[in-house]
């Protein structure tokens, strides 16, 4: 006869909140585009640090004005170990949608943008999984660029098409991470 064991097993996940991976800008990041020095201890200011434990990255954009025609670019590098190289992850596009933001996920400050609501890549070239969460032509929901780190220790956003024409006039990236 077996005996039943009444176990549980509890399988804790660290998460951390929503963190700035760029702050807001009304202009292309042409400092970084020209910055062709891949090397750790000359990486740009706005790199961030991604806390110890964390594997994926949920990532989402943020800006002004709402328009399915305002679109813009971006293009994510991550630095791997201490002193790791910058390597290109992954490059592609989006528009800002419909869906409102009155209170920032970072700081939970009064503000007037607009999340994200349709994403492309572009290309991917990582190892690691990739995908695009979007919501289709709505306009009612907030897409996410999802990206497995493994390993990656700091992460940079660089942000293109802001500031002319039909691009956004203000354009943020923020990530949270499981």
């Amino acid at each position: 006869m077996s005996k039943k064991n009444n176990y549980r097993t509890v399988v804790e996940t660290q998460q951390i909140g929503w963190i700035q991976l760029h702050t807001q800008i009304a202009a292309d990041d042409t400092s970084l585009r020209t910055n062709t020095n891949r090397n750790f201890s000359e990486r740009p200011a706005e790199t961030v640090k991604v806390p110890y434990g964390i594997n994926e990255a949920i990532i989402t954009f943020l800006g002004t004005p709402t328009n399915q025609a305002t679109a813009f670019g971006w293009k994510l590098w991550g630095y791997r170990g201490l002193h790791g190289p910058a390597q290109l992850i992954a490059y592609g596009t989006g528009n800002l949608g419909a869906v409102a933001c009155t209170e920032h996920p970072c700081n939970g400050a009064a503000v007037a943008l607009f999340y994200a609501d349709y994403l492309t890549i572009t290309a991917e070239v990582w190892a690691g999984a990739i995908s695009v969460v979007n919501v289709g032509a709505t306009g009612v929901e907030i897409a996410t660029l999802n990206v497995d780190l493994i390993g990656v220790s700091n992460l940079l956003m660089e942000l293109t098409d802001v500031g002319s024409g039909t691009e956004p006039s203000a354009l943020e990236a923020i990530y949270c991470g499981v």
